[in-house]
């Protein structure tokens, strides 16, 4: 079996076979592949020089930047883990998950609304602060490239050793992170690849040097890793957008000619309501998909309106089973007509037995891209892994065509606008407030963002809660994206015959 290619190999034949080819645009800068891999190992001997070795965690807490797609590159081209954390959470969050993964670096930006020493300070296993900024105080980004080497020796990394931990969860004593592979980071562009060869995607989705995207979503999504493994792998260039702003991206895509876009159905949203939309040109567009989210076929048709040579199409991937998964048809956006080759799925019921065609079940899978599970979390992982399959939580059914249709979740988690939200998060960050009994966090649907949070508390005797103190409290401690769209205040929250608190029935309340 011949082995497979590492990050630092591919690096090298794509700065060899597509030299000064543009492979990131980044504030109307053009780094071409051949700058990318003099820098990145330049960066990579430097990581290597502050004395982190093989499966060190570093973190990169950034909004997108050239800066993002270096530390990736040089982070997997050491054999070092990468901890993507999410540029909207707080510092709190921050620190569980470093304190969870026994965090060693973390490569940041001074513009944040924390103390970066006091960071520090509250993680015991952090060594070193890497600024894209040149501060005195700590490691500077640049100074590492300018000082280093750009010749990376091959770091003889396996694919069995772990590369990324994307968590879900932050800011509980439990977070949830989803450990990857090495093996795992290829095969996103792989399975995008082979989707491009699917019958009735075929020279349409075609994931090579001729094709150009923008890229809204953010960088420490599972997904965002996308746009550096295609770069590598198939040449394809990629215009990055420090936020996501709907005006910004359409004059982007008009710009730099982009062919392609994937993300979230409130990007999509967003692009829809846009009043300057018609003094723009989506005409190079060739595909559009959307990820992260169940998305409405009315809302991506309109869509398509927009760029009339585009075809349009559904995706459906998680954080846990290496995204893309499957795709739909252009014929039929609401369904997914092709699956991955990476894995085996089958729809169960409660009882762990498959269903037949039409009838609802659980989605679960197995093959190498399912991740390794995880991270610390033995238990959850008897949970959710049951001889070799790997229950997503998704609930869906299979027609007689063997269309895949999802219909929602059945598990306790709230997805809002491609963001996992785990509603026991936000259930124990309430009920450390004084004077809430009782709390409970459900996700509602939303045609926007897929899902918003709701949640109900109930107070201790004699306290009267005050909705926007508590709306303010929880904007301490959570990100924006889990910050719930309403607080209901009830008596006591009605409860199941063994007195558990009944989810179902508050998704009824008002």
């Amino acid at each position: 079996m011949e082995k497979r290619k590492d990050v630092r190999q591919l690096i090298i034949e794509a700065a060899e076979k597509f030299d000064n080819k543009t492979a990131f645009i980044y504030n109307d800068v053009e780094y071409s592949f051949k700058r990318i891999k003099d820098d990145v190992f330049r960066l990579a001997n430097g990581l290597l020089n502050l004395g982190l070795k093989k499966g060190d965690k570093v973190a990169i807490y950034l909004p997108n930047c050239i800066e993002y797609a270096y530390s990736y590159y040089a982070i997997y081209s050491t054999g070092l883990v990468v901890i993507p954390i999410d540029f909207f959470l707080t510092d709190n969050e921050i620190i569980s998950i470093a304190n969870h993964c026994e965090l060693k670096a973390i490569i940041t930006t001074e513009n944040v609304k924390f103390n970066l020493q006091e960071l520090k300070n509250a993680i015991p296993t952090l060594e070193h602060i890497i600024t894209v900024e040149n501060n005195p105080n700590f490691h500077y980004f640049w100074d590492l490239i300018n000082n280093s080497n750009h010749e990376l020796e091959d770091q003889g990394i396996e694919i069995s050793m772990p590369s990324s931990i994307f968590y879900t969860s932050g800011v509980t004593g439990k977070p949830k992170g989803a450990l990857w592979n090495y093996e795992h980071i290829h095969l996103g562009a792989e399975q995008m690849k082979e989707m491009g060869s699917y019958e009735k995607l075929l020279n349409i989705v075609k994931i090579d040097d001729t094709e150009r995207s923008v890229a809204p979503i953010p960088f420490s999504h599972s997904a965002g890793l996308l746009y550096f493994t295609i770069a590598i792998k198939y040449g394809m260039s990629t215009v990055i957008m420090p936020r996501f702003a709907p005006l910004e991206l359409v004059k982007l895509i008009d710009k730099w000619k982009a062919t392609n876009i994937f993300m979230a159905p409130a990007m999509f949203y967003a692009v829809l309501t846009l009043k300057e939309i018609e003094n723009y040109s989506l005409d190079t567009l060739i595909w559009a998909t959307v990820f992260g989210a169940p998305s409405s076929a009315d809302l991506m048709m309109k869509f398509a309106k927009l760029c009339p040579n585009a075809v349009v199409l559904n995706g459906y991937g998680l954080t846990e089973v290496i995204p893309p998964i499957a795709v739909s048809s252009p014929q039929n956006i609401k369904g997914f007509s092709y699956i991955v080759s990476n894995i085996d799925m089958k729809l169960v019921d409660s009882h762990d037995k498959e269903v037949k065609k039409g009838e609802i079940g659980e989605v679960s899978v197995k093959g190498k891209s399912v991740f390794c599970g995880y991270y610390k979390e033995p238990e959850l992982n008897e949970q959710v892994f049951k001889n070799d399959w790997f229950y997503t939580g998704d609930l869906g059914y299979f027609d007689k065509d063997n269309i895949l249709y999802l219909i929602g979740k059945s598990k306790d988690i709230i997805k809002v606008g491609g963001e996992l939200v785990w509603a026991a998060e936000i259930e124990e960050v309430l009920l450390r407030y004084p004077g809430i009994r009782e709390a409970a966090a459900v996700g509602v649907p939303d045609p926007l963002r897929g899902e918003i949070i709701k949640c109900y508390v109930a107070p201790a005797d004699s306290i009267q809660l005050n909705k926007n103190e508590l709306m303010d409290y929880l904007r301490k401690s959570l990100a924006k994206f889990k910050l719930p769209k309403d607080i209901i205040i009830l008596d006591d929250l009605p409860k199941t015959g063994p007195g558990k608190i009944n989810k179902a029935v508050q998704k009824d309340l008002g």
